[in-house]
């Protein structure tokens, strides 16, 4: 190394304040890592940055938790950016928009070139710019809980769908589907506000405002706009479709870096630099609902079958007794069960008291059916409650507070 590089070294040096946790010391090959699942290896990354922080969880900003978040997010970057056994993210992001514009370009001329927009057949383009808004809202707002494959293949059945009607076609796709046909419908409904003019369209979607004064614009429409963002924050119009996908992920597409899209990684990146990458509390009536609902089914002789026969029958004293680690694996094993005795249950061989046999019949029970016999269980819910509270990572903002603390943390690394 030269005298210039241990230079540049030595002035941009930033000390992780968190060596368990730093991702340089995690990838070290000389450590071997072996976990059973996810939920393990969050464990162990909260507690390790636990062990860093003295025992104490960073959940507010402070001068000294600011500096300490900041110098991670700092340290991380600059051990991505010096490395030189494994190609760098540097740049990823643009490069990755840049190319999958050029690969669109090749299927459809009319996003990489003026002069081919404007002759589109559609005739509903006056540039490139105008065909973009319409590919990347396509792209952002069917990109919830959806793999990248998918992703572009549901993106371009909708761009081509609006090339043939002037607008989005309503529909769900994958786990958050109401969610993306609501975002599909609202595009269509501001397009048509706007009286088709997709300069016009594009103007909104990226212009700054604050929150309230966006709020305030959408009920006049009938729209609501909601997410955990404070009433004075400064958003984008595109917050219509979302803090995530609207306000983050389209505006990184147009080409708009300045917004954080506080997705589920980065959100697991805060729980390892916290000590919070879990929850682990049980909030609400989910354990009450367990001890009752397990009380009442063994008070039935089938239902105490069932779960004798997997090992589950409990008093309410023994889930009483149970730790953290001990409930977890405990509910765990109880949503196995409850998957088994939905498929009886579907297939008729279980009936709607839950206490006897039934006979089997040729028409399965509609969803809505299944889920009243799950509610009237009450467990397998709080089974569910209490798995996601115990061992899942925390994959959003609490609230529009932590959401600011995060972009307000992001800038102050960026600053360093």
């Amino acid at each position: 190394m030269t005298d210039n590089a241990e230079n540049f070294d030595d002035l941009f040096a930033v000390r992780s304040p968190l060596p368990s946790v730093f991702v340089g010391n995690l990838v070290d090959e000389n450590r071997d890592f072996d976990f059973h699942d996810n939920s393990a290896a969050a464990r162990f990354l909260m507690e390790s940055a636990l062990n860093d922080l003295g025992g104490t969880a960073i959940t507010e900003s402070s001068p000294e938790n600011d500096e300490i978040l900041s110098n991670m997010m700092v340290s991380e970057a600059l051990f991505a950016l010096r490395r030189q056994d494994v190609v760098t993210s540097c740049n990823w992001y643009t490069h990755a928009i840049q190319r999958m514009v050029a690969i669109a370009s090749t299927l459809h001329p009319e996003i990489g070139s003026d002069e081919e927009a404007e002759r589109h057949p559609s005739k509903l383009f006056r540039n490139r710019d105008e065909a973009r808004t319409v590919l990347f809202a396509a792209m952002a707002i069917t990109s919830q809980n959806i793999n990248v494959q998918d992703n572009m293949r549901y993106a371009l059945e909708q761009y081509r769908h609006f090339l043939r009607t002037g607008m989005f076609k309503p529909k769900a796709y994958g786990a958050n589907g109401s969610a993306i046909e609501s975002n599909l419908a609202r595009f269509n409904f501001i397009l048509s506000r706007a009286d088709g003019d997709l300069t016009r369209l594009r103007k909104l979607l990226t212009m700054k405002l604050k929150m309230s004064q966006l709020q305030n614009i959408g009920r006049k429409y009938g729209i609501e706009i909601a997410g955990k963002v404070l009433a004075d924050e400064t958003v984008y119009g595109s917050m219509l479709f979302g803090p995530k996908v609207g306000n983050g992920f389209f505006q990184n597409l147009m080409g708009n870096h300045e917004p954080v899209t506080i997705d589920l990684w980065f959100m697991r990146m805060w729980g390892r630099y916290t000590g919070t990458l879990i929850r682990d509390e049980i909030t609400g009536d989910s354990h009450e609902r367990l001890l009752k609902g397990i009380k009442k089914s063994m008070e039935s002789v089938r239902m105490k079958a069932l779960l004798e026969k997997d090992g589950l029958a409990r008093t309410t004293r023994e889930i009483e007794d149970m730790d953290a680690a001990e409930l977890l694996d405990y509910c765990r094993k109880l949503k196995l069960t409850w998957e088994k005795i939905r498929r009886r249950y579907v297939e008729g061989k279980i009936s709607n008291s839950y206490a006897t046999l039934a006979t089997p019949k040729k028409e399965r029970p509609a969803n809505s059916v299944v889920s009243e016999f799950k509610a009237r269980l009450g467990w397998p819910a709080a089974a569910d409650s209490i798995v996601g509270a115990l061992g899942m990572p925390v994959d959003t903002p609490k609230n529009a507070t932590m959401r600011r603390w995060i972009s307000n943390i992001v800038a102050k690394s960026i600053d360093k």
